[in-house]
C-alpha cells in the first residue's frame, strides 16, 4: 500500500456537472484511503458546484471558460504537489475500496474495473489498446462482467475515466497534450508510455460505475466531431498502416451515419486533414499492442467493428 504520508489528490474535471459530483464526492467521503485533498476543476459551470464543493470540503477551481478535458486535467495536476493523483471523471460512483486498491498496486498508473451506471452486469471500461487504424479498443466496453475481466494485469494504456497515478509517470510522458482537447488523450498520453517502456496495473477488485457520455450524451455531434478529427491526430502522431487506417476509419464513419452523425464524422476529417496525409511507420511497440487487440477480441467475442476490420485488413 502507498504510506499514508504519501499524499494522495484527487482532480475532478467538470462542466455542469453538479448532479453527477452530488454522487460522486459521497463515495470519496466513504473511501477507506481517504485522499488528503479534492481539487474539482470546474469549466464555468455557473451551477451550483462550488457550493457543492464546500459541503464536501473540497478545493474548487474555476477556469473561467471550458477548455476541453485535456486542459483541465492538466491544469488541475499543475495546482496540486502529491506525488500521487487520481483522476476522476465527475459521472462516477466509487466502491468504498477502489483507492486502496489501487494504491496497494503501487505502479506509475492503475485502473480498476469500470462497470455501466445503468447496466452495473456489462463492463463500462478496464483498459485500452490501440490499432493500426487510429480506432482504439476500450477493453470490454459493453460486454457482459465475467471471470475474463476479474483477473489483475499488467497493462500498457488505461483510460482517464478513473485512474490512480504517480507524478513520476507525467514527468516521463509529459502532460495530456491539449490540442486533442477532449477525447483520445488518454490514448495519446498512454502511447507515449509505452514507448517509454512504462507498464500499469489493472486491478479489478477497484469497482467504480460510470454513467458514460453523461457531459454531451451518447453520439452527440461534438464529441463525434473531435474523436473523428483526433484519431488522425493520434495516426499522425504514433504512426499506423495506410491500409488499415482507411479500413477503420470508415467503419467508424459507418458506425457515427447509423447515429446520424455523419456529417459530424466528416467535419472532424475535414479539421484533421492535414494530420491524414503524414501517418508514419508503426513502431514495433504499436504493432505487438494491436495483436494484442487482436488476442483480447478473439477470446471476448469480435463485435461488428473488430469483425469487419480483421477480415478486411
Amino acid at each position: 500500500m502507498v504510506p499514508r504520508q504519501e499524499a494522495i489528490h484527487v482532480v475532478i474535471p467538470t462542466w455542469r456537472g453538479r448532479a453527477h459530483l452530488a454522487e460522486l464526492l459521497p463515495s470519496i467521503a466513504a473511501q477507506t484511503l481517504q485522499p488528503s485533498e479534492i481539487l474539482i476543476v470546474d469549466a464555468a459551470s455557473n451551477d451550483g458546484t462550488q457550493e457543492l464543493a464546500a459541503q464536501f470540503n473540497a478545493r474548487f477551481f474555476d477556469l473561467g471558460a471550458n477548455p476541453g478535458f485535456a486542459a483541465a486535467v492538466n491544469r488541475g495536476i499543475a495546482a496540486t504537489t502529491a506525488p500521487w493523483i487520481a483522476v476522476l471523471n465527475n459521472d462516477l460512483r466509487l466502491a468504498p475500496n477502489w483507492l486502496e486498491t489501487l494504491a496497494a498496486a503501487r505502479a506509475p498508473f492503475a485502473v480498476g474495473k469500470v462497470l455501466q451506471w445503468h447496466h452495473p452486469d456489462r463492463i463500462d471500461a478496464t483498459w485500452d489498446l490501440p490499432s493500426l487504424s487510429g480506432v482504439p479498443l476500450r477493453s470490454g466496453h459493453g460486454q457482459p462482467d465475467s471471470a475474463h475481466w476479474n483477473q489483475p494485469r499488467q497493462i500498457a494504456l488505461a483510460p482517464w475515466t478513473a485512474i490512480l497515478l504517480h507524478r513520476d509517470y507525467l514527468h516521463q510522458t509529459g502532460p495530456l497534450d491539449e490540442a486533442f482537447g477532449s477525447y483520445l488523450e488518454d490514448i495519446d498520453i498512454g502511447l507515449r508510455g509505452a514507448q517509454l517502456g512504462i507498464a500499469g496495473a489493472y486491478e479489478p477488485k477497484a469497482v467504480a460505475w460510470h454513467k458514460g457520455s453523461s457531459t454531451l450524451g451518447p453520439w452527440h455531434p461534438r464529441q463525434v466531431r473531435l474523436t473523428s478529427r483526433n484519431q488522425l491526430r493520434v495516426l499522425a502522431k504514433h504512426g499506423g498502416d495506410n491500409w488499415k487506417a482507411f479500413v477503420g476509419q470508415t467503419l467508424w464513419g459507418l458506425a457515427a451515419a447509423r447515429n446520424g452523425c455523419a456529417l459530424p464524422w466528416l467535419q472532424g476529417k475535414w479539421d484533421g486533414r492535414h494530420d491524414a496525409f503524414k501517418i508514419p511507420a508503426p513502431s514495433t511497440t504499436l504493432r505487438n499492442l494491436e495483436q494484442e487487440l487482436f488476442a483480447t477480441t478473439a477470446a471476448t467475442g469480435f463485435d461488428r467493428f473488430w469483425r469487419c476490420y480483421w477480415a478486411l485488413t
